[in-house]
């Protein structure tokens, strides 16, 4: 049976698995400011990971158990990363009582998913503290650049899309 209301599809960017062309949608993506967006963050995001490296190391060898070495870690590393992302990586205007907030949380992630990782790999596997600290980073640095992108950093001047 033939409807006489005219079906049009309409394609948001946004939800790229409505239209069942995921491909389509990431390659709409890879526009030079999100490429560059990228790299900054890889940059700064290696900044970040140095500083969590370091210090979670320098309080292991200071003999600070397992399981608060990435707390520590993660308190001195804080205030580098968000101001360094705010302003290098996503480059927005400070608006900390939104932002902050949401920082926050996401960073409650990184530390909840940094100390899992670690009591996983050093304490239950018997690896290194390095190799650790790897793995924290492996389990939460993709997540904590779509958040950063698409929640924390996001504003009317930087859409996401």
């Amino acid at each position: 049976m033939m409807s006489w209301r005219k079906e049009t599809a309409v394609l948001n960017p946004n939800e790229p698995f409505q239209s069942g062309d995921a491909r389509a949608w990431i390659k709409s993506q890879m526009t030079p400011r999100n490429l560059w967006e990228l790299f900054r963050y890889l940059i700064m995001g290696g900044i970040g990971a140095l500083s969590y490296l370091i210090f979670s190391n320098l309080y292991d060898w200071l003999g600070v158990p397992t399981h608060l070495s990435p707390l520590y870690a993660w308190l001195s590393g804080l205030l580098i990363v968000y101001f360094g992302h705010m302003k290098f990586t996503y480059r927005v205007k400070a608006r900390h009582k939104q932002m902050a907030f949401r920082f926050l949380v996401m960073q409650s992630y990184n530390l909840a998913m940094s100390t899992f990782s670690t009591i996983v790999v050093r304490d239950w596997l018997k690896l290194p503290y390095f190799v650790a600290s790897l793995a924290a980073l492996a389990t939460t640095v993709p997540v904590l650049f779509v958040l950063g992108k698409w929640w924390v950093y996001r504003s009317d001047d930087n859409p996401p899309f």
